[in-house]
């Protein structure tokens, strides 16, 4: 039969709408052997968690890159196991996201134990592993709205039984799966190679800026010892301080969760990491008093540092502000440090602490337990580079330009990666459900 000519039916199903006509759906209970939903060990019972040796165990965050294939570096005991009586799960189970990440599926390639963020799945005879898994995939936009939480998505397990999946012949699903292999896999790897060209782009804007706060932009400057063995040579009229020198610091507002999401305007976490410079409106609100708005304030000139995360990579994060932002306070993950006086430039810091140097310092002196954490202290002893004000501000306006060229760049290529994803998306959706055929 053509393709012009192929007759459809109404599945009856919302997220799959019509499907050829020889084709039927099913509940994926009927699709399933084995459904199991794992657990976490009780910490009280004994370090269970980050073993070199045990029993591997995927959590939630091995599930956000929504990868086909999970492997894993933690690890935790046999009594870890005992504890919740955890099943080990042989290689080759789907796990699919229940919470957070939800709709994201990894296959095992070892023998692990899972959280109970996730579901294992074992299917029957009746379905295509890889057909399963395309099918999970396109109904990922959908099972949102099955899914509970204000803040955290999740889905219960008996709400995954009762999925509705697409059922083709047996034949007709190998087919369709690897004609999707072999599309998406052509789509991933150029996705893959536009990710690259990104990373390189911004490592290649981190390198321009480094080069432009510690060595100026004429090569010709007469250079001098710095003092600090990972800055080197600096231009022989500029100074050498700390940034307890510059200005002060001071930890942001901390409140119980009642207190957001209305009232005046909040500096969030995401805000500073996000931004070089924050934007005149943001989207956080805290409810707060006059006194909590004088002591939290947000001026120009202010300099914000994101002082804690699990990783090193996220702290020390440097954010401006180049406007006023009236009654604005910000959050207590954040450090401002508001200069005594316009010795450096606002438009010059922008980029002076988002520079290469800055990572080193911190990844030398940073006190890492289980979290990440930039303390006033070391804050105040960072070496920050002053030029003149003249050549501060060339640098800046020189910075401005060339960064801007950068992003403009990275933006074109992300836009491609998007437009690229929304079309995988969409073959799949249209394949699964036989309105494309293959």
């Amino acid at each position: 039969m053509s393709k012009q000519m192929r007759e459809m039916k109404d599945s009856g199903i919302e997220w799959i709408g019509e499907i050829p006509k020889e084709w039927s759906v099913i509940k994926n209970k009927y699709l399933i052997s084995m459904l199991y939903s794992g657990g976490t060990p009780s910490a009280t019972n004994g370090n269970f968690y980050c073993q070199e040796v045990g029993i591997p165990f995927v959590s939630i965050s091995d599930m956000s890159n929504c990868s086909y294939v999970v492997t894993t570096a933690k690890h935790i005991t046999e009594s870890g196991i005992e504890d919740k009586k955890l099943r080990i799960l042989p290689i080759g189970t789907i796990l699919y996201s229940i919470y957070a990440t939800v709709g994201a599926i990894s296959e095992l390639k070892v023998e692990a134990t899972i959280s109970q963020a996730m579901l294992a799945i074992q299917l029957n005879s009746k379905i295509d592993k890889s057909f399963y898994k395309y099918n999970l995939t396109a109904m990922r936009d959908y099972i949102f709205s099955n899914a509970s939480g204000n803040t955290q998505f999740n889905l219960s397990a008996e709400k995954v039984r009762n999925f509705y999946f697409v059922l083709p012949t047996f034949s007709t699903q190998h087919r369709i799966a690897d004609y999707l292999d072999d599309k998406c896999g052509k789509i991933d790897r150029y996705i893959e190679q536009q990710k690259q060209v990104i990373e390189k782009l911004k490592a290649y804007k981190q390198s321009v800026i480094t080069e432009a706060v510690t060595k100026g932009l004429d090569p010709t400057v007469p250079m001098k010892d710095s003092g600090v063995e990972w800055i080197g040579e600096i231009p022989e009229g500029w100074i050498v301080c700390r940034l307890r020198n510059i200005g002060k610091p001071q930890n942001g507002l901390s409140k119980g969760g009642e207190f957001f999401g209305h009232g005046y305007p909040f500096i969030s976490y995401r805000d500073i990491y996000r931004n070089y410079s924050l934007p005149m409106s943001v989207n956080g609100l805290a409810e707060t008093t006059e006194e909590e708005r004088k002591q939290y304030s947000v001026k120009k000139g202010d300099i914000f540092f994101t002082r804690t995360s699990e990783t090193i990579e996220e702290v020390g994060l440097s954010c401006v502000c180049e406007n006023d932002i009236d009654n604005a306070t910000f959050a207590g993950f954040v450090i401002r440090v508001r200069p005594f006086n316009d010795d450096l430039l606002t438009a010059f810091a922008k980029y002076y602490f988002r520079s290469n140097h800055h990572r080193v310092y911190l990844s030398k002196e940073m006190n890492l337990v289980t979290r990440a954490s930039l303390g006033q202290d070391l804050l105040k002893s960072m070496p920050v580079l002053i030029p003149s004000k003249k050549e501060q501000q060339q640098i800046a306006d020189y910075l401005d330009k060339k960064c801007s060229s950068i992003d403009l760049a990275i933006k074109k290529k992300q836009t491609l990666i998007d437009k690229l994803t929304e079309y995988k998306k969409s073959l799949i959706y249209e394949v699964v459900t036989g309105k494309k055929e293959v």
